[in-house]
């Protein structure tokens, strides 16, 4: 039996060490808008009125951008 000894110099093993928490750190901002997705989906307020204030202002603002236009 031979014995084997090996040997990662500091700056290879910095460099492992590096990709790897690059790695790590970087998941969340390629999954961003999953994650988003999904938080969303867990904090849903309650409607209890409040669409309905938002939707005549709505209708405001598109007569009053039909009116900057003419």
């Amino acid at each position: 039996m031979q014995l084997v000894f090996a040997y990662i110099d500091p700056g290879a093993g910095s460099l492992v060490i590096q990709a790897i928490i690059a790695g790590l750190v970087s998941i969340p901002f390629f999954f961003r808008n999953a994650i988003r997705s999904t938080i969303g989906r867990f904090r849903h307020k309650p409607t209890d009125g409040a669409s309905a204030a938002t939707g005549s202002s709505a209708s405001e603002e598109k007569g009053a951008a039909s009116t900057d236009s003419e």
